[in-house]
């Protein structure tokens, strides 16, 4: 082969090796707004694997600045796609999405969510609400204090949907790993009904006046019918009295004031 062909050659070589860069260059980016777009029309799958290419396709460039968003919308479609297999009762697959995303953006609250949704429906409810807590956290750093509370309202639910299914042992625990990180009236009033139903009168007695004391003006009636039926099971008469007496509502009116009656109160 002659010098001149050689030559040729390996500019034809470069030339190419250029253009087949840049190429790599255009398909991340387009990749990118390919996932972007799909997100935003709610097509989640598209999204998700739109979006997954061009990071693997930024990352094999070191294109920093695709990596970073990609990554940021990487976590956003794996919520919103696992989102939809927990709707579709697929929680392996959602678990398996919520990780990622986790591991894509660790600072993106909604995730957290995501994946305290997909543990709870396989039972680990101390590990949904630790999860709850952890978006709050992130929530509030970010400055969204409205999404914060949601969490934190999302965490509550764990420990009553618990006590409506009769999991005493398991609300106690899940309301025990709540009140750990932050008091709540209503966890304690769950609480303290549990350990009424597993017999357990200190415990009950204890969260109930718990509950009724970090109420205040938010108690509902329920609360004193409970410290009532609480206490007398004690054998705390005097201060089951006490609370029957402060009962106003229709719905427990009645039996309150034979409660107080039965007891020797006036």
């Amino acid at each position: 082969m002659s010098t001149w062909r050689k030559w040729t050659l390996m500019l034809i070589v470069a030339i190419s090796a250029t253009f087949t860069a840049q190429a790599q260059d255009a398909s991340a980016a387009s990749l990118y707004n390919e996932g972007l777009a799909s997100l935003k029309s709610k097509d989640f799958q598209a999204g998700y694997d739109k979006t997954k290419a061009a990071l693997e396709a930024a990352t094999a460039e070191e294109d920093e600045k695709i990596i970073g968003l990609a990554k940021k919308n990487l976590a956003k479609a794996t919520y919103y796609l696992g989102i939809q297999k927990l709707k579709d009762k697929s929680v392996d697959e959602a678990l398996a999405l919520f990780d990622e995303g986790i591991e894509a953006n660790p600072k993106y609250a909604s995730i957290y969510k995501g994946k305290a949704q997909a543990v709870n429906a396989k039972g680990q409810s101390v590990d949904a609400i630790k999860l709850y807590f952890k978006s709050a956290e992130l929530s509030e750093e970010a400055g969204k204090t409205e999404s914060a509370g949601k969490s934190v309202k999302k965490a509550e639910s764990v420990v009553s949907k618990l006590y409506a299914k009769k999991k005493y042992p398991e609300s106690i625990e899940a309301g025990k790993a709540f009140l750990e990180v932050k008091e709540s009236h209503k966890v304690h009033y769950y609480v303290a009904k549990a350990y009424e139903k597993q017999k357990d009168k200190a415990n009950a007695l204890t969260h109930i006046n718990k509950a009724v004391e970090l109420a205040g003006d938010e108690i509902d009636d329920k609360y004193y019918w409970a410290q009532g039926n609480i206490a007398e099971k004690a054998g705390n008469k005097a201060d089951a009295v006490t609370a029957y007496k402060k009962i106003t509502a229709a719905k427990y009116k009645e039996n309150a004031t034979f409660k107080i009656k039965e007891l020797g109160g006036k």
